[in-house]
Protein backbone atom coordinates (compact mmCIF):
# COMPACT_ATOMS: atom_id res chain seq x y z
CA UNK A 1 0.00 0.00 0.00
CA UNK A 2 1.29 3.16 -1.16
CA UNK A 3 1.99 6.11 1.57
CA UNK A 4 -1.22 7.81 -0.28
CA UNK A 5 -2.93 5.07 0.08
CA UNK A 6 -2.65 4.89 3.50
CA UNK A 7 -3.36 8.19 4.23
CA UNK A 8 -6.69 8.63 2.70
CA UNK A 9 -7.37 5.40 4.37
CA UNK A 10 -6.72 7.09 7.61
CA UNK A 11 -8.93 10.24 6.74
CA UNK A 12 -11.75 7.18 6.09
CA UNK A 13 -11.38 5.55 9.35
CA UNK A 14 -8.93 6.80 11.78
CA UNK A 15 -9.39 10.63 12.92
CA UNK A 16 -5.94 10.46 14.02
CA UNK A 17 -3.68 7.85 15.29
CA UNK A 18 -3.07 8.38 19.05
CA UNK A 19 -0.41 6.30 19.75
CA UNK A 20 1.58 8.15 16.80
CA UNK A 21 0.64 11.42 19.08
CA UNK A 22 1.95 10.06 22.09
CA UNK A 23 5.32 9.15 20.33
CA UNK A 24 5.35 12.50 18.99
CA UNK A 25 4.72 14.53 22.61
CA UNK A 26 3.29 17.58 21.07
CA UNK A 27 0.34 19.46 22.68
CA UNK A 28 -3.36 17.42 22.50
CA UNK A 29 -5.16 18.95 19.52
CA UNK A 30 -8.31 20.67 20.41
CA UNK A 31 -10.97 17.77 20.29
CA UNK A 32 -9.12 15.57 22.90
CA UNK A 33 -9.09 18.66 25.69
CA UNK A 34 -11.55 18.03 28.28
CA UNK A 35 -12.66 21.56 29.97
CA UNK A 36 -14.27 22.10 32.88
CA UNK A 37 -15.90 19.67 35.19
CA UNK A 38 -15.13 16.61 32.35
CA UNK A 39 -11.69 16.97 33.55
CA UNK A 40 -10.10 14.13 35.55
CA UNK A 41 -10.13 15.26 39.14
CA UNK A 42 -8.80 11.64 40.67
CA UNK A 43 -5.16 10.16 39.71
CA UNK A 44 -4.70 7.07 38.14
CA UNK A 45 -2.70 6.07 41.49
CA UNK A 46 -5.01 7.36 43.91
CA UNK A 47 -6.79 3.97 44.51
CA UNK A 48 -9.70 3.56 46.51
CA UNK A 49 -9.00 0.72 48.90
CA UNK A 50 -12.36 0.28 49.93
CA UNK A 51 -13.50 -1.68 46.57
CA UNK A 52 -14.44 -5.08 47.15
CA UNK A 53 -12.21 -7.67 46.84
CA UNK A 54 -14.05 -11.32 46.61
CA UNK A 55 -11.77 -14.92 46.60
CA UNK A 56 -13.61 -17.51 45.36
CA UNK A 57 -11.92 -19.99 46.97
CA UNK A 58 -14.57 -22.48 48.44
CA UNK A 59 -16.94 -21.48 46.05
CA UNK A 60 -17.57 -25.48 45.46
CA UNK A 61 -18.68 -25.93 49.59
CA UNK A 62 -21.81 -25.05 51.36
CA UNK A 63 -19.94 -22.31 53.59
CA UNK A 64 -17.92 -21.14 51.10
CA UNK A 65 -20.78 -20.69 48.50
CA UNK A 66 -22.58 -18.83 51.47
CA UNK A 67 -19.86 -16.46 52.42
CA UNK A 68 -19.27 -15.82 48.57
CA UNK A 69 -23.23 -14.54 48.11
CA UNK A 70 -23.06 -12.41 51.13
CA UNK A 71 -20.18 -10.60 49.74
CA UNK A 72 -21.31 -10.45 45.73
CA UNK A 73 -24.73 -9.34 47.27
CA UNK A 74 -23.08 -6.48 48.94
CA UNK A 75 -20.88 -5.80 46.68
CA UNK A 76 -23.65 -5.50 43.85
CA UNK A 77 -25.69 -3.34 46.45
CA UNK A 78 -22.94 -0.65 47.69
CA UNK A 79 -20.88 -0.66 44.44
CA UNK A 80 -21.85 -2.57 41.45
CA UNK A 81 -18.20 -3.03 40.90
CA UNK A 82 -15.80 -5.27 42.56
CA UNK A 83 -13.00 -7.44 41.93
CA UNK A 84 -12.89 -11.66 41.89
CA UNK A 85 -9.74 -13.45 42.87
CA UNK A 86 -8.83 -17.06 42.55
CA UNK A 87 -11.39 -17.23 39.97
CA UNK A 88 -10.28 -20.26 37.85
CA UNK A 89 -9.07 -18.37 34.78
CA UNK A 90 -5.73 -19.25 33.65
CA UNK A 91 -2.76 -17.34 34.48
CA UNK A 92 -0.94 -18.54 31.28
CA UNK A 93 -3.85 -17.51 29.19
CA UNK A 94 -5.02 -14.18 30.85
CA UNK A 95 -1.03 -13.40 30.03
CA UNK A 96 -1.85 -14.83 26.65
CA UNK A 97 -4.26 -11.85 25.84
CA UNK A 98 -2.80 -9.41 27.32
CA UNK A 99 0.57 -10.35 25.16
CA UNK A 100 -1.35 -10.30 21.70
CA UNK A 101 -3.30 -7.36 22.53
CA UNK A 102 0.19 -4.68 23.22
CA UNK A 103 1.48 -7.19 20.08
CA UNK A 104 -1.53 -5.57 18.10
CA UNK A 105 -1.32 -2.01 18.81
CA UNK A 106 2.64 -2.06 18.40
CA UNK A 107 1.84 -3.55 14.77
CA UNK A 108 2.37 -0.39 11.83
CA UNK A 109 -0.99 1.51 11.30
CA UNK A 110 -0.56 0.32 7.77
CA UNK A 111 -1.65 -3.37 9.49
CA UNK A 112 -4.10 -2.14 11.79
CA UNK A 113 -6.54 -0.26 10.12
CA UNK A 114 -6.70 -3.29 7.86
CA UNK A 115 -8.93 -3.69 10.83
CA UNK A 116 -10.64 -0.57 11.14
CA UNK A 117 -14.71 0.37 11.74
CA UNK A 118 -15.90 2.88 9.27
CA UNK A 119 -17.02 5.96 11.01
CA UNK A 120 -20.49 5.91 12.53
CA UNK A 121 -20.84 2.22 12.61
CA UNK A 122 -20.90 0.04 16.03
CA UNK A 123 -17.90 -0.22 17.53
CA UNK A 124 -16.30 -3.46 16.21
CA UNK A 125 -13.18 -3.56 14.41
CA UNK A 126 -9.90 -0.81 15.29
CA UNK A 127 -10.64 2.51 16.42
CA UNK A 128 -8.38 5.22 17.23
CA UNK A 129 -9.13 8.25 19.34
CA UNK A 130 -12.70 6.95 20.08
CA UNK A 131 -15.69 7.68 22.14
CA UNK A 132 -18.51 6.00 23.61
CA UNK A 133 -20.22 5.44 20.69
CA UNK A 134 -18.85 8.84 18.64
CA UNK A 135 -19.98 11.52 16.76
CA UNK A 136 -18.82 14.74 15.01
CA UNK A 137 -19.35 16.84 18.15
CA UNK A 138 -18.05 14.38 20.78
CA UNK A 139 -14.90 15.26 22.58
CA UNK A 140 -12.32 12.25 21.16
CA UNK A 141 -10.67 9.52 24.11
CA UNK A 142 -7.14 9.05 24.72
CA UNK A 143 -7.21 5.32 23.40
CA UNK A 144 -6.94 2.43 20.79
CA UNK A 145 -9.28 -0.17 20.90
CA UNK A 146 -9.90 -3.59 18.94
CA UNK A 147 -12.86 -5.19 19.66
CA UNK A 148 -14.70 -8.06 18.20
CA UNK A 149 -18.32 -9.97 18.68
CA UNK A 150 -17.29 -13.60 19.81
CA UNK A 151 -20.62 -15.13 21.34
CA UNK A 152 -23.10 -16.43 20.18
CA UNK A 153 -20.76 -18.89 18.42
CA UNK A 154 -23.07 -18.99 15.30
CA UNK A 155 -22.21 -14.85 15.08
CA UNK A 156 -18.86 -15.64 16.16
CA UNK A 157 -18.18 -17.85 13.19
CA UNK A 158 -19.32 -14.81 10.61
CA UNK A 159 -17.29 -12.48 12.12
CA UNK A 160 -14.01 -14.68 12.47
CA UNK A 161 -12.52 -14.43 9.24
CA UNK A 162 -12.70 -10.57 10.11
CA UNK A 163 -9.64 -10.83 13.50
CA UNK A 164 -6.61 -9.99 13.00
CA UNK A 165 -4.27 -12.52 11.80
CA UNK A 166 -1.43 -11.32 13.45
CA UNK A 167 -0.05 -11.99 16.02
CA UNK A 168 -0.42 -15.58 14.79
CA UNK A 169 -2.30 -16.97 17.90
CA UNK A 170 -4.39 -14.36 17.91
CA UNK A 171 -7.79 -15.92 17.00
CA UNK A 172 -7.14 -19.07 18.98
CA UNK A 173 -6.27 -16.94 22.34
CA UNK A 174 -9.16 -15.14 21.71
CA UNK A 175 -11.65 -18.01 21.18
CA UNK A 176 -10.23 -19.66 24.60
CA UNK A 177 -10.50 -16.44 26.40
CA UNK A 178 -13.98 -16.06 24.90
CA UNK A 179 -15.36 -19.35 26.17
CA UNK A 180 -13.46 -19.20 28.92
CA UNK A 181 -14.99 -16.02 30.30
CA UNK A 182 -17.80 -17.31 29.36
CA UNK A 183 -18.29 -19.96 31.87
CA UNK A 184 -17.03 -17.39 34.40
CA UNK A 185 -20.18 -14.88 33.36
CA UNK A 186 -22.81 -18.05 33.49
CA UNK A 187 -21.22 -18.62 37.47
CA UNK A 188 -21.56 -14.69 38.29
CA UNK A 189 -24.65 -14.27 36.75
CA UNK A 190 -25.79 -17.52 38.66
CA UNK A 191 -24.86 -15.83 42.15
CA UNK A 192 -26.21 -12.57 41.39
CA UNK A 193 -29.40 -14.29 40.90
CA UNK A 194 -29.21 -16.52 44.46
CA UNK A 195 -28.25 -13.28 46.39
CA UNK A 196 -31.12 -11.51 44.99
CA UNK A 197 -33.42 -14.50 46.28
CA UNK A 198 -34.07 -16.16 42.76
CA UNK A 199 -33.03 -19.04 40.92
CA UNK A 200 -29.52 -19.33 40.28
CA UNK A 201 -30.03 -19.31 36.19
CA UNK A 202 -32.82 -17.00 35.97
CA UNK A 203 -30.59 -13.51 34.72
CA UNK A 204 -29.04 -15.78 31.98
CA UNK A 205 -32.51 -17.44 31.02
CA UNK A 206 -34.21 -13.67 30.40
CA UNK A 207 -30.94 -12.90 28.79
CA UNK A 208 -31.62 -14.88 26.37
CA UNK A 209 -29.43 -18.26 27.64
CA UNK A 210 -27.01 -19.73 25.30
CA UNK A 211 -28.19 -16.80 22.44
CA UNK A 212 -26.63 -14.07 24.94
CA UNK A 213 -23.90 -11.98 23.20
CA UNK A 214 -20.17 -11.03 24.04
CA UNK A 215 -18.14 -8.77 22.94
CA UNK A 216 -14.48 -8.49 23.56
CA UNK A 217 -12.40 -5.27 23.64
CA UNK A 218 -8.88 -4.66 23.95
CA UNK A 219 -7.95 -0.94 24.80
CA UNK A 220 -5.21 0.72 24.55
CA UNK A 221 -4.29 4.04 26.68
CA UNK A 222 -0.84 5.74 25.54
CA UNK A 223 0.99 7.95 27.85
CA UNK A 224 -0.86 11.32 27.46
CA UNK A 225 1.23 14.62 27.88
CA UNK A 226 -1.65 16.48 29.19
CA UNK A 227 -3.53 13.81 31.00
CA UNK A 228 -4.87 16.49 33.40
CA UNK A 229 -6.98 17.41 30.69
CA UNK A 230 -7.89 14.43 28.78
CA UNK A 231 -9.80 10.94 29.27
CA UNK A 232 -9.08 7.54 27.88
CA UNK A 233 -12.50 6.76 28.10
CA UNK A 234 -15.28 9.32 29.10
CA UNK A 235 -17.59 8.80 32.41
CA UNK A 236 -20.54 5.84 31.73
CA UNK A 237 -22.51 3.55 32.06
CA UNK A 238 -22.35 -0.13 30.62
CA UNK A 239 -25.41 -0.62 28.77
CA UNK A 240 -25.39 -5.18 29.02
CA UNK A 241 -25.62 -7.03 31.76
CA UNK A 242 -22.34 -7.55 33.33
CA UNK A 243 -18.80 -6.63 31.96
CA UNK A 244 -15.08 -9.05 33.07
CA UNK A 245 -12.04 -6.24 33.28
CA UNK A 246 -8.93 -7.27 32.72
CA UNK A 247 -6.08 -4.46 33.92
CA UNK A 248 -2.47 -4.04 33.75
CA UNK A 249 -0.52 -3.00 36.39
CA UNK A 250 -0.58 0.68 35.67
CA UNK A 251 -3.89 1.54 36.56
CA UNK A 252 -6.90 3.97 35.43
CA UNK A 253 -10.05 2.39 35.44
CA UNK A 254 -11.86 5.05 37.96
CA UNK A 255 -15.57 4.30 39.53
CA UNK A 256 -17.53 7.37 40.90
CA UNK A 257 -19.06 6.81 44.36
CA UNK A 258 -22.24 9.05 43.84
CA UNK A 259 -23.20 9.18 47.87
CA UNK A 260 -19.55 10.79 48.23
CA UNK A 261 -19.53 12.51 44.68
CA UNK A 262 -16.24 11.07 44.67
CA UNK A 263 -14.09 9.11 41.63
CA UNK A 264 -11.75 6.31 43.09
CA UNK A 265 -9.36 4.42 41.06
CA UNK A 266 -9.62 0.38 41.00
CA UNK A 267 -6.51 -0.95 42.34
CA UNK A 268 -4.74 -3.17 39.88
CA UNK A 269 -4.51 -6.59 41.42
CA UNK A 270 -2.25 -9.25 40.04
CA UNK A 271 -4.37 -12.06 38.88
CA UNK A 272 -7.56 -10.36 39.66
CA UNK A 273 -10.39 -9.47 37.40
CA UNK A 274 -12.79 -6.43 37.98
CA UNK A 275 -16.56 -7.24 37.65
CA UNK A 276 -18.66 -4.51 37.00
CA UNK A 277 -22.44 -4.38 36.61
CA UNK A 278 -24.66 -3.27 33.58
CA UNK A 279 -27.57 -1.79 33.43
CA UNK A 280 -29.60 -4.42 33.17
CA UNK A 281 -28.93 -5.58 36.11
CA UNK A 282 -29.95 -2.44 38.10
CA UNK A 283 -33.21 -2.58 35.99
CA UNK A 284 -34.10 -6.18 36.79
CA UNK A 285 -33.08 -5.93 40.49
CA UNK A 286 -35.30 -2.48 40.31
CA UNK A 287 -32.43 -0.42 41.72
CA UNK A 288 -31.35 -2.53 44.67
CA UNK A 289 -28.25 -3.13 42.79
CA UNK A 290 -26.51 -0.74 40.72
CA UNK A 291 -25.00 -0.26 37.18
CA UNK A 292 -21.85 1.87 38.17
CA UNK A 293 -20.90 5.21 36.33
CA UNK A 294 -17.50 5.02 35.39
CA UNK A 295 -14.55 5.97 33.39
CA UNK A 296 -10.75 5.43 32.23
CA UNK A 297 -8.08 7.99 32.76
CA UNK A 298 -5.02 8.67 31.42
CA UNK A 299 -1.86 9.15 32.52
CA UNK A 300 1.60 11.49 31.34
CA UNK A 301 4.29 8.45 31.87
CA UNK A 302 2.89 5.18 31.61
CA UNK A 303 0.69 2.95 28.63
CA UNK A 304 -1.84 1.25 29.48
CA UNK A 305 -3.67 -1.89 28.44
CA UNK A 306 -7.22 -3.63 29.66
CA UNK A 307 -9.28 -6.34 28.08
CA UNK A 308 -13.35 -5.26 28.62
CA UNK A 309 -15.62 -8.62 27.84
CA UNK A 310 -18.74 -7.23 27.74
CA UNK A 311 -21.48 -9.63 28.35
CA UNK A 312 -25.15 -8.62 27.06
CA UNK A 313 -28.59 -9.78 26.35
CA UNK A 314 -30.12 -11.15 23.17
CA UNK A 315 -31.80 -8.48 21.10
CA UNK A 316 -35.06 -9.93 21.66
CA UNK A 317 -34.67 -10.29 25.52
CA UNK A 318 -36.69 -7.66 27.42
CA UNK A 319 -35.15 -5.87 30.50
CA UNK A 320 -37.27 -4.72 33.51
CA UNK A 321 -37.60 -5.67 36.96
CA UNK A 322 -37.99 -9.01 37.74
CA UNK A 323 -41.69 -9.72 39.22
CA UNK A 324 -40.55 -11.78 42.03
CA UNK A 325 -38.58 -8.32 43.31
CA UNK A 326 -41.85 -6.72 43.07
CA UNK A 327 -44.42 -5.93 45.71
CA UNK A 328 -47.36 -3.22 47.26
CA UNK A 329 -44.43 -1.57 48.88
CA UNK A 330 -41.78 -2.02 46.48
CA UNK A 331 -43.60 -1.46 42.73
CA UNK A 332 -41.19 -1.27 39.36
CA UNK A 333 -38.89 1.81 39.44
CA UNK A 334 -38.25 1.02 35.46
CA UNK A 335 -41.07 -0.09 32.81
CA UNK A 336 -40.01 -3.39 30.27
CA UNK A 337 -38.35 -2.64 27.08
CA UNK A 338 -36.74 -5.15 24.73
CA UNK A 339 -32.77 -4.96 24.50
CA UNK A 340 -32.74 -3.99 21.17
CA UNK A 341 -35.22 -0.91 21.57
CA UNK A 342 -32.82 0.01 24.61
CA UNK A 343 -29.89 0.13 22.29
CA UNK A 344 -30.68 3.45 20.90
CA UNK A 345 -31.49 4.87 23.94
CA UNK A 346 -28.34 3.96 25.11
CA UNK A 347 -26.19 5.64 21.41
CA UNK A 348 -28.36 8.93 21.81
CA UNK A 349 -26.42 9.19 25.10
CA UNK A 350 -28.72 11.77 26.51
CA UNK A 351 -27.60 10.72 30.23
CA UNK A 352 -24.61 9.32 31.87
CA UNK A 353 -26.85 7.09 33.32
CA UNK A 354 -29.05 5.33 30.41
CA UNK A 355 -31.18 3.53 32.58
CA UNK A 356 -32.66 6.74 34.11
CA UNK A 357 -34.90 7.03 30.87
CA UNK A 358 -37.04 3.71 31.82
CA UNK A 359 -37.90 5.29 35.34
CA UNK A 360 -41.51 4.98 35.70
Amino acid sequence: MSCLEIQADVKRFVPVSVKQLAEEGAPLPEKFLKKGSECPTTAHTDFCKEIPVISFEGLDTASGRQRILSEVGRACAEWGIFQIVDHGVPENLMKRMMDNGLAFFNLPLEEKIKYASPPGSFPVGYLSASGIHRNDNDTLGWREVMAQVSLPKDIREIHYSSWPQNPADYKKTLVEYSDTIDQLVTCMLGLISESLGLPSDYIKNVSGGEKMGQKIAFNYYPHCPQSDLALGLKSHTDHGTITVIQQDQVGGLQVYKEDRDKWGTVEPIPGALVINLGDQIQILSNGRYCSVEHQAVVNSSQSRVSIATFAKPELMSRMGPAPELLSETSPARYRNITFKDYLPICFAMKTKKNYDALII
